[in-house]
């Protein structure tokens, strides 16, 4: 099965109506086919928002149906992730709209950054990203994710 993966960090610009092109290397990564070109964007508790290939979040979708439906905490993070998530398809300029609500919640006014997270990317407002990714903060995890490499 085909799989893209992201990496790398990217500065764009948001246009009047909130469509941001979506970096090339990016682009490249989701491949020609149309079932690559649909994304579903969603929120991220950190602040920023996640954008997934469809097949990606199709994946995650079943991982998450086939976990117990009442367990409430799980409801609470569906209704986060899910509740959030909205479709979407880059056009011929390789650009995608974020809905006026993602915008708001994420803080994206006009520059923003596209981070690479392997499976799926995030869009991140500057000030945001810097606190999420300051030296202090990537030292601290980096000493407890050690012994995970």
């Amino acid at each position: 099965m085909w799989m893209a993966f992201f990496r790398g960090r990217y500065l764009h610009s948001l246009d009047a109506k909130g469509r941001v092109a979506i970096p090339q290397r990016f682009r490249e990564s989701l491949g020609g086919g149309d079932e690559a070109l649909r994304l579903v964007m969603t929120v991220d508790p950190e602040g920023c928002l996640v954008v997934y290939p469809e097949a990606v979040w199709q994946e995650l979708e079943g991982k998450w149906h086939s976990l117990p439906q009442m367990n409430d905490e799980l409801k609470t993070y569906l209704r986060f992730m899910v509740g959030w998530a909205s479709d979407g398809a880059l056009d011929r300029q390789g650009r995608i709209l974020v809905p006026p609500p993602l915008r708001e919640y994420a803080g994206l006014e006009h520059d923003v950054w596209f981070v690479g997270v392997l499976q799926n990317f995030e869009i991140w407002n500057g000030d945001r990203l810097e606190k999420a990714t300051g030296r202090d903060r990537v030292r601290s995890v980096t000493q407890k994710l050690s012994g995970l490499f």
